[in-house]
């Protein structure tokens, strides 16, 4: 019998007087009797190719989408009333001149001082047109206060326009106000004990709420797709080898030339002409073409919750490090590998607490490594702040 290994990563911890040992390597027993050492080599190398490259495909509407297909950010200006309690003061003339010029309107004249109480606030709304979107379609509405209100709890927000970048109204917003739960305020939301727990970002705020289908669309924006000839798809994540791959992906399906890539981030398309008339059923057809899409290697770190996610493509040159009593070693293979036995050698033992990667180390093995010695998160974090600094991280460092 023969023993064929894939050259991997040996992984060696030791703190104090405890030892790990994990061997991320493919064992392949030939028997010598039925292949000869040559094919067992080929084999070897077949494997390597395929089990270091796994193939894996998503569609293309989920990396690149249309170009003019997008949404369009809606706002307006809007008074909420019949608030108990909870509105602006009566020193605020966002909400009080608006009612005041509204009622005139219909024949009431009133002055500002006349508007007695806290049961009207003045709001900003904010909306989304999504693309394609036709006239009597509803939208949500969110309403946040730019006064003094306490809360829009129980509140109806009156017929307000929401205007588009070239000040044309395109919705019009009404309905009561959601989301807000009884008893919670803009100045304390939750017992304090348990305010002190939530992290930022996470508390309620009575200062803002939603319209559920609370705007209707009453100007459409046109886009005929019908009678382009060609098309552009934009990647939702710029990127010079996934746009090469959706070009030759579109001309393998449509026929030679008939997409191009323009740069990292756009492919045009000539529609061919069975498809002229009829872009839509072409839009579809390519959206449902797979694709490998790549991506630049990755490591974010959220310092808050010490939480770290990174990307299968994250490599690290040979480099020492020692933080907190750890030290760290990333070295790579040395020309004598092999013991007698035929078998890895295990490398050598810095001292007490060592922490050694043998091999073309990769962020994974290090990140794993920290978690059977029952390192922080902080202390992994710190490490790769300092591994990026000293140059030997080969990835994008995100700090959030």
């Amino acid at each position: 019998m023969v023993e064929l290994r894939q050259s991997g990563i040996e992984l060696v911890l030791q703190t104090g007087h405890q030892k790990l040992k994990e061997q991320s390597s493919l064992l392949i027993m030939i028997n010598s009797s039925h292949f000869t050492r040559s094919v067992a080599v080929l084999l070897h190398f077949f494997l390597i190719l395929v089990f270091s490259t796994p193939v894996w495909a998503v569609r293309v509407k989920d990396v690149a989408a249309l170009r003019g297909a997008r949404d369009n950010e809606l706002i307006g200006f809007g008074i909420v009333v019949g608030l108990d309690g909870t509105g602006d003061s009566q020193e605020s003339l966002l909400s009080r001149k608006p009612i005041v010029n509204a009622l005139e309107r219909i024949g009431i004249s009133l002055k500002s001082q006349d508007i007695l109480g806290r049961s009207i606030a003045a709001v900003w709304l904010t909306s989304t047109l999504p693309p394609f979107a036709k006239s009597g379609q509803r939208l949500d509405v969110t309403a946040a206060t730019i006064g003094d209100s306490v809360s829009l709890r129980g509140g109806i927000l009156i017929m307000a326009p929401l205007r588009g970048p070239d000040r044309l109204v395109y919705a019009l917003a009404q309905g009561p106000i959601a989301g807000i739960p009884k008893g919670v305020s803009r100045a304390l939301a939750l017992p304090e004990e348990e305010l002190a727990k939530l992290p930022i970002g996470s508390r309620m705020v009575a200062s803002v709420g939603h319209i559920i289908g609370g705007a209707l669309v009453e100007k459409e924006i046109s886009l005929n797709l019908n009678s382009r000839a060609r098309l552009f798809m934009n990647l939702h994540s710029p990127d010079f080898t996934t746009a090469f791959r959706l070009a030759k992906l579109i001309n393998q399906n449509l026929g030679f030339r008939s997409a191009r890539a323009q740069d990292a981030g756009t492919v045009e398309v000539s529609v061919p002409d069975s498809y002229l008339g009829n872009t839509v059923e072409l839009v579809s057809f390519i959206e449902n073409l797979e694709i490998s899409p790549d991506h630049t290697a990755k490591v974010v770190l959220d310092e808050r919750s010490g939480t770290v996610v990174m990307g299968g493509n994250v490599r690290i040159s040979p480099i020492a490090i020692s933080q907190n009593g750890l030290n760290i070693q990333v070295k790579l293979p040395t020309a004598n590998q092999q013991s007698e036995q035929g078998t890895l050698t295990e490398g050598e033992i810095l001292d007490a607490s060592v922490f050694m990667l043998k091999g073309g180390a990769d962020l994974k093995d290090i990140v794993n490594g920290f978690n059977k010695i029952g390192a922080s998160s902080r202390d992994l974090i710190e490490v790769l702040k300092a591994v990026k600094t000293a140059g030997a991280l080969h990835a994008e460092l995100v700090i959030r």
